[in-house]
Protein backbone atom coordinates (compact mmCIF):
# COMPACT_ATOMS: atom_id res chain seq x y z
CA UNK A 1 0.00 0.00 0.00
CA UNK A 2 1.26 3.48 -1.14
CA UNK A 3 1.32 6.15 1.56
CA UNK A 4 0.85 10.04 0.75
CA UNK A 5 3.78 12.29 0.99
CA UNK A 6 3.57 14.94 3.03
CA UNK A 7 5.67 18.29 3.84
CA UNK A 8 5.85 17.72 7.29
CA UNK A 9 7.52 14.61 6.35
CA UNK A 10 10.83 17.16 5.71
CA UNK A 11 10.72 19.48 8.80
CA UNK A 12 10.16 16.09 10.82
CA UNK A 13 13.23 14.12 9.17
CA UNK A 14 15.33 17.88 9.66
CA UNK A 15 14.49 18.05 12.91
CA UNK A 16 15.68 14.12 13.77
CA UNK A 17 18.42 15.17 11.36
CA UNK A 18 19.42 18.20 14.15
CA UNK A 19 18.58 16.71 17.13
CA UNK A 20 21.06 13.79 15.94
CA UNK A 21 23.85 15.81 15.10
CA UNK A 22 23.65 17.93 18.40
CA UNK A 23 23.78 14.39 20.41
CA UNK A 24 26.98 13.39 18.67
CA UNK A 25 28.80 16.47 19.07
CA UNK A 26 28.06 15.99 22.78
CA UNK A 27 29.30 12.43 22.56
CA UNK A 28 32.34 13.24 20.74
CA UNK A 29 34.77 10.28 21.44
CA UNK A 30 38.49 10.18 21.15
CA UNK A 31 38.80 7.19 18.27
CA UNK A 32 42.52 7.26 18.91
CA UNK A 33 43.40 7.36 22.40
CA UNK A 34 43.85 4.00 22.79
CA UNK A 35 46.25 3.51 20.11
CA UNK A 36 48.19 6.86 21.39
CA UNK A 37 48.26 4.96 24.94
CA UNK A 38 50.11 2.64 23.21
CA UNK A 39 52.54 4.23 21.11
CA UNK A 40 53.26 6.20 24.11
CA UNK A 41 54.13 2.36 25.86
CA UNK A 42 56.43 1.68 22.71
CA UNK A 43 58.42 5.00 23.90
CA UNK A 44 58.70 3.19 27.41
CA UNK A 45 57.40 -0.05 28.92
CA UNK A 46 57.33 -1.76 25.66
CA UNK A 47 60.80 0.20 24.04
CA UNK A 48 62.27 -3.92 23.72
CA UNK A 49 58.83 -4.90 22.30
CA UNK A 50 59.81 -1.99 19.80
CA UNK A 51 63.16 -2.22 18.70
CA UNK A 52 62.41 -5.75 17.88
CA UNK A 53 59.34 -5.43 15.79
CA UNK A 54 61.22 -2.58 14.03
CA UNK A 55 64.28 -4.71 13.21
CA UNK A 56 61.76 -7.65 11.24
CA UNK A 57 60.45 -4.57 9.38
CA UNK A 58 63.72 -3.53 8.36
CA UNK A 59 65.34 -7.04 7.89
CA UNK A 60 61.93 -7.74 5.25
CA UNK A 61 62.96 -4.87 3.54
CA UNK A 62 66.57 -5.98 3.21
CA UNK A 63 65.22 -9.07 1.64
CA UNK A 64 63.05 -7.55 -0.40
CA UNK A 65 65.53 -5.22 -2.09
CA UNK A 66 67.41 -8.18 -2.77
CA UNK A 67 64.84 -9.94 -4.58
CA UNK A 68 63.85 -6.94 -6.52
CA UNK A 69 67.41 -6.38 -7.79
CA UNK A 70 66.67 -10.03 -9.09
CA UNK A 71 63.10 -9.74 -10.33
CA UNK A 72 64.46 -10.83 -13.76
CA UNK A 73 63.94 -14.25 -12.10
CA UNK A 74 60.24 -15.58 -12.15
CA UNK A 75 61.34 -17.46 -8.91
CA UNK A 76 62.60 -14.45 -7.08
CA UNK A 77 59.82 -12.16 -9.01
CA UNK A 78 57.31 -14.29 -7.16
CA UNK A 79 58.53 -14.47 -4.01
CA UNK A 80 58.97 -11.11 -3.32
CA UNK A 81 55.33 -10.62 -3.99
CA UNK A 82 54.59 -13.23 -1.23
CA UNK A 83 57.17 -11.61 0.70
CA UNK A 84 55.69 -8.18 0.26
CA UNK A 85 52.09 -9.71 1.01
CA UNK A 86 53.26 -11.05 4.06
CA UNK A 87 54.48 -8.02 5.18
CA UNK A 88 51.59 -6.03 4.77
CA UNK A 89 49.64 -8.36 6.37
CA UNK A 90 51.97 -8.30 9.54
CA UNK A 91 51.98 -4.52 9.49
CA UNK A 92 48.43 -4.46 9.60
CA UNK A 93 48.17 -6.88 12.49
CA UNK A 94 50.30 -4.65 14.18
CA UNK A 95 48.57 -1.34 13.46
CA UNK A 96 45.61 -3.51 15.20
CA UNK A 97 47.21 -4.48 17.96
CA UNK A 98 47.95 -0.52 18.92
CA UNK A 99 44.09 0.04 18.45
CA UNK A 100 42.96 -2.50 21.04
CA UNK A 101 41.73 -5.03 18.00
CA UNK A 102 44.10 -7.90 18.68
CA UNK A 103 40.93 -10.66 17.98
CA UNK A 104 40.22 -8.72 14.86
CA UNK A 105 43.76 -8.79 14.11
CA UNK A 106 43.19 -12.33 14.22
CA UNK A 107 41.79 -13.02 11.18
CA UNK A 108 44.73 -11.34 9.57
CA UNK A 109 47.21 -13.78 11.19
CA UNK A 110 45.91 -16.69 9.12
CA UNK A 111 46.98 -15.68 6.34
CA UNK A 112 50.22 -13.85 7.38
CA UNK A 113 51.13 -17.73 8.18
CA UNK A 114 50.20 -19.01 4.87
CA UNK A 115 52.66 -16.95 3.09
CA UNK A 116 55.47 -18.10 4.75
CA UNK A 117 54.33 -21.55 4.11
CA UNK A 118 54.11 -21.07 0.82
CA UNK A 119 57.66 -20.03 0.69
CA UNK A 120 58.99 -22.84 1.96
CA UNK A 121 56.22 -24.79 -0.60
CA UNK A 122 58.51 -23.26 -3.44
CA UNK A 123 61.92 -23.58 -1.41
CA UNK A 124 60.75 -27.51 -1.27
CA UNK A 125 60.57 -27.34 -4.77
CA UNK A 126 61.25 -24.06 -7.31
CA UNK A 127 59.33 -25.65 -10.21
CA UNK A 128 56.24 -24.96 -7.93
CA UNK A 129 56.41 -21.46 -9.34
CA UNK A 130 54.79 -22.21 -12.33
CA UNK A 131 51.55 -23.39 -10.46
CA UNK A 132 51.38 -19.92 -8.55
CA UNK A 133 51.62 -18.42 -11.87
CA UNK A 134 49.00 -20.71 -13.52
CA UNK A 135 47.01 -19.72 -10.63
CA UNK A 136 46.79 -23.58 -10.12
CA UNK A 137 48.26 -23.62 -5.92
CA UNK A 138 47.25 -26.11 -3.57
CA UNK A 139 44.60 -25.22 -0.70
CA UNK A 140 46.85 -23.91 2.17
CA UNK A 141 45.98 -26.60 3.84
CA UNK A 142 47.50 -29.21 1.65
CA UNK A 143 50.74 -26.50 1.48
CA UNK A 144 51.05 -26.72 5.57
CA UNK A 145 50.57 -30.70 5.18
CA UNK A 146 53.46 -30.40 2.06
CA UNK A 147 56.03 -28.85 4.00
CA UNK A 148 55.14 -29.95 7.35
CA UNK A 149 53.76 -26.95 9.21
CA UNK A 150 53.65 -26.80 12.74
CA UNK A 151 51.29 -24.68 13.10
CA UNK A 152 48.23 -26.39 12.60
CA UNK A 153 46.64 -25.85 15.96
CA UNK A 154 46.95 -22.16 15.79
CA UNK A 155 45.26 -22.00 12.37
CA UNK A 156 42.74 -24.22 13.72
CA UNK A 157 41.92 -21.77 16.73
CA UNK A 158 42.16 -18.65 14.83
CA UNK A 159 39.19 -20.55 12.10
CA UNK A 160 36.87 -21.23 14.97
CA UNK A 161 37.67 -17.91 16.75
CA UNK A 162 38.95 -15.25 14.15
CA UNK A 163 38.92 -15.97 10.69
CA UNK A 164 35.02 -15.77 10.58
CA UNK A 165 32.59 -14.29 12.13
CA UNK A 166 31.20 -16.42 15.54
CA UNK A 167 29.41 -16.21 18.54
CA UNK A 168 32.01 -18.39 20.35
CA UNK A 169 32.14 -17.00 23.93
CA UNK A 170 35.81 -16.64 23.44
CA UNK A 171 35.78 -14.68 19.87
CA UNK A 172 33.34 -12.59 21.87
CA UNK A 173 34.73 -12.11 25.37
CA UNK A 174 36.43 -8.85 24.20
CA UNK A 175 33.23 -7.09 23.22
CA UNK A 176 30.73 -7.64 26.54
CA UNK A 177 31.39 -6.85 30.39
CA UNK A 178 30.38 -9.91 31.34
CA UNK A 179 29.98 -8.37 35.07
CA UNK A 180 27.71 -5.56 34.01
CA UNK A 181 25.96 -6.94 31.44
CA UNK A 182 26.92 -4.19 29.29
CA UNK A 183 29.25 -3.54 25.45
CA UNK A 184 32.32 -2.50 25.42
CA UNK A 185 32.04 0.21 22.77
CA UNK A 186 35.53 0.79 22.79
CA UNK A 187 38.95 -1.36 23.59
CA UNK A 188 40.92 -0.22 25.80
CA UNK A 189 44.82 -0.16 26.28
CA UNK A 190 46.47 -3.02 28.19
CA UNK A 191 50.04 -3.50 28.53
CA UNK A 192 50.21 -6.90 29.12
CA UNK A 193 47.94 -8.25 26.33
CA UNK A 194 49.40 -5.92 23.61
CA UNK A 195 53.55 -7.19 25.12
CA UNK A 196 51.98 -10.28 24.35
CA UNK A 197 51.03 -9.60 21.31
CA UNK A 198 53.71 -7.93 20.03
CA UNK A 199 55.73 -11.02 20.94
CA UNK A 200 53.20 -13.31 18.99
CA UNK A 201 53.69 -10.87 16.12
CA UNK A 202 57.52 -10.61 16.27
CA UNK A 203 57.36 -14.60 15.87
CA UNK A 204 55.12 -15.04 13.10
CA UNK A 205 57.41 -12.43 11.36
CA UNK A 206 60.69 -14.16 12.08
CA UNK A 207 59.44 -17.53 10.51
CA UNK A 208 58.17 -15.27 7.48
CA UNK A 209 62.12 -13.81 7.14
CA UNK A 210 63.15 -16.95 7.76
CA UNK A 211 61.47 -18.64 4.94
CA UNK A 212 62.17 -15.70 2.26
CA UNK A 213 66.45 -16.10 3.23
CA UNK A 214 66.15 -19.99 2.92
CA UNK A 215 64.25 -19.06 -0.62
CA UNK A 216 67.21 -16.54 -1.75
CA UNK A 217 69.96 -19.28 -0.80
CA UNK A 218 69.13 -20.45 -4.74
CA UNK A 219 71.93 -18.89 -6.60
CA UNK A 220 73.74 -17.29 -3.61
CA UNK A 221 71.94 -14.33 -3.58
CA UNK A 222 72.09 -13.51 -0.28
CA UNK A 223 75.33 -13.52 1.97
CA UNK A 224 76.37 -16.16 4.19
CA UNK A 225 77.12 -13.60 6.64
CA UNK A 226 72.79 -12.13 6.78
CA UNK A 227 71.83 -15.53 6.61
CA UNK A 228 73.67 -16.33 9.95
CA UNK A 229 72.62 -13.02 11.29
CA UNK A 230 68.73 -14.23 10.45
CA UNK A 231 69.42 -17.72 12.24
CA UNK A 232 70.75 -16.44 14.97
CA UNK A 233 68.23 -13.29 15.10
CA UNK A 234 65.18 -16.16 15.06
CA UNK A 235 66.96 -18.54 17.80
CA UNK A 236 67.77 -15.59 20.19
CA UNK A 237 64.24 -13.49 19.45
CA UNK A 238 61.73 -16.73 20.03
CA UNK A 239 63.61 -17.42 23.09
CA UNK A 240 63.49 -14.07 24.39
CA UNK A 241 59.41 -14.30 23.18
CA UNK A 242 58.90 -17.43 24.83
CA UNK A 243 60.30 -15.73 28.19
CA UNK A 244 58.47 -12.48 27.56
CA UNK A 245 55.00 -14.07 26.93
CA UNK A 246 55.26 -16.83 30.30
Amino acid sequence: MSEKYSHNDDRNTTGVCKMLHQESRSKKVNLWITREESLDALKSKLSIEASYIEKNFTTIDTLLRIFEENNNDIFCMVCSIVLLKGKNLCFSIHSLFLDGLAQEAGALLRPAIECFELLDYFYADPKRIQKALENKLPYPGDIAKKVNGKHKRLREYLNSTASHFSLNPIACSHLINWKKGSLHYYQKYNENVLRKNLWTLFSIMVFLIYSAARCLTFNELISRKLIKEIEEWKTSGLKLAKEKML
